[in-house]
């Protein structure tokens, strides 16, 4: 109750409104925002924004999308992210290190892509 009541008044909420709806998305990054923190400023968001998607890529970085320019956006970062794991996997199978974490980073990395290619938002 009481940290609903401090999200009323919350200065950060009009600040991700305005950049939600410039850029489609915004990136938090830190450990300290989690499901919780999302589902409070979506509840705030939601009667500016018909679509709000919640990606968490790790435990340090993660997106609100609100539309398909924001969704297209995060795809591509991640597809970058994608990139960088698939020549650092390459670089361990030469060097002859086990590619387990990077094998699981990447087939994270690639559903979440799969799952964006999916979502469709109303306008």
């Amino acid at each position: 109750m009481e940290r609903n009541a401090m999200l009323e008044h919350d200065p950060f909420i009009p600040v991700l409104a305005e950049k939600l709806h410039i850029h489609g998305y915004y990136a938090f990054y830190g450990e300290h925002y989690n499901e919780t923190d999302m589902e409070q400023y979506r509840k705030h968001l939601f009667t500016t924004f018909n679509n709000i998607v919640w990606i968490e890529l790790d435990a340090r970085k993660k997106y609100m999308i609100v539309d398909h320019r924001g969704r297209n956006t995060v795809m591509k970062l991640i597809e970058g992210m994608l990139n960088t794991r698939r020549t650092l996997r390459a670089n361990q199978a030469m060097a002859g290190t086990d590619t387990t974490d990077v094998d699981k980073e990447i087939t994270h990395f690639s559903k979440l892509v799969h799952i964006l290619k999916f979502t469709t938002f109303r306008m």
